[in-house]
């Protein structure tokens, strides 16, 4: 039987080789078909281990206490919810704002709501035409913007027309109520036309007159006055001024200047007085004087000065 060979034995005086270690197992080949460069996933991440004590603390080494500050930097860079809230409602009345404002555009050009009609009552002596032709640059206006005291006014500058009030009437509509001026006398002028005046001493449509009636006094300014115009204001002025009663027994006046009225009172016995009142000023005061002293003497009462009147 062969014998099996067996290692040589080592030499006396020399060591022994220290046997080698195996090499490292390597990855395995990755297979056919697997993503290449995939990260591994990493681990779990354990339980945060318990705070222990603060080195810096008790004295022990230079590093700090850490402080979880993860949730207070998603609380800076993050909304809060009332201000989030806060842009959703500016942005709702935004939008609701510019809706209104596209709608009352929109209402404004609208045909059906621009001025068509017109009404007005209150006409007695003014001709109907002459307040439609005030308000004529106002049609197709819109009724929503209407220049309610732009189109009052206007109409108060037609002859005869004291004051007048304008409102709406929808969908196209405007309607207007006139207020007359009062006539107080017919002005004869100092050329010899004639003409029917308010207290205002504007002067009327002469059908004016036919309205009054016979009410109206004559008011004449002299020939010689050197301010006719401001003569016939001031009669008229003191004649829509004076007591009601005593307005009524006037039969006639005259004035040579806006300080120079009288005028010829009517007694109930039959007989006349003269009355000098002078300027339009302190009509009340200078009435009550004049009825104090009709029953007096004479053919006439001076109150250009009520507080020192005078008897001829």
């Amino acid at each position: 039987m062969a014998r099996r060979p067996t290692a040589p034995r080592p030499r006396p005086g020399t060591r022994r080789a220290a046997p080698t270690s195996a090499p490292a197992p390597q990855d395995p080949a990755p297979r056919r078909g697997a993503p290449v460069g995939r990260a591994r996933p990493a681990p779990a991440p354990s339980e945060p281990a318990a705070a222990g004590p603060d080195p810096g603390e008790d004295g022990g080494g230079g590093g700090g206490r850490v402080v979880q500050a993860a949730g207070r930097f998603r609380e800076l860079v993050a909304g809060r919810p009332w201000r989030r809230r806060r842009r959703a409602i500016l942005a709702t009345v935004a939008a609701t704002v510019l809706v209104l404002v596209a709608g009352l555009a929109a209402a404004v050009f609208l045909p059906a709501l621009q001025v068509q009609q017109v009404t007005v009552s209150g006409l007695d002596y003014v001709e109907e035409g002459d307040v439609q032709a005030a308000i004529e640059p106002h049609r197709g206006d819109s009724v929503l913007l209407l220049p309610s005291s732009d189109i009052a006014a206007d109409v108060a500058e037609v002859p005869g027309v004291r004051d007048a009030k304008v409102e709406r009437a929808w969908p196209d509509g405007v309607r207007v109520s006139v207020t007359e001026a009062t006539p107080v006398g017919t002005l004869t002028r100092t050329d010899g036309s004639t003409a029917v005046i308010d207290a205002q001493g504007r002067e009327l449509p002469e059908a004016a007159s036919e309205a009054a009636g016979s009410e109206l006094v004559p008011l004449t300014a002299d020939g010689g006055a050197a301010d006719p115009e401001g003569a016939a204001a001031a009669m008229s002025e003191v004649l829509a001024s004076m007591p009601e009663s005593l307005r009524g027994s006037v039969e006639k006046m005259t004035a040579t200047s806006a300080s120079d009225v009288r005028f010829v009172l009517s007694l109930e016995d039959g007989g006349t007085r003269t009355v000098v009142w002078g300027d339009a000023a302190d009509a009340e005061l200078k009435g009550k004087v004049v009825q104090a002293l009709v029953a007096e003497p004479g053919t006439e009462i001076d109150v250009s000065s009520p507080v020192a009147p005078v008897t001829r």
